[in-house]
């Protein structure tokens, strides 16, 4: 089994020109080498839906390691998450099955990325609070 882990000293959660929901973790702000990032568009179109389209994207330190879909668990704790990719995923990401990172957040800043985490991973059934 391939995994990777870093720690994300850089943790967003914005909403671009209310286009789309984005949560990123990063080992640092400026000059990244380690990040993943998660879209969902606020809303889907039939163009969306038609191409499987229509659910979160994923970006794993560049586009060329990026699709829709492809995470079985997405586990939250207060003080990282656990990522397990479905295995269509893990032949997209250069074999990686796992993704740990850590990170430390305020109380608020957490809540407002398990609400992020919520918007993005809805009605995938991936999204696992630790402690809910």
């Amino acid at each position: 089994m391939s995994s990777f882990a870093f720690e994300a000293k850089c943790v967003v959660t914005e909403q671009p020109d209310g286009e789309f929901h984005l949560v990123g973790f990063a080992d640092q702000k400026f000059d990244t080498r380690f990040y993943l990032m998660l879209q969902r568009a606020l809303e889907h179109d039939e163009q969306d839906r038609a191409l499987g389209m229509d659910t979160y994207h994923l970006e794993w330190r560049g586009q060329g390691m990026s699709g829709y879909g492809g995470i079985s668990r997405f586990l939250l704790s207060s003080t990282g998450v656990e990522v397990s990719f479905e295995p269509q995923a893990v032949a997209e990401l250069d074999g990686m099955e796992h993704l740990s990172i850590c990170f430390q957040l305020s109380r608020d800043d957490f809540l407002m990325l398990r609400e992020a985490l919520g918007n993005i991973f809805v009605g995938s059934g991936c999204l696992v609070v630790a402690g809910a």
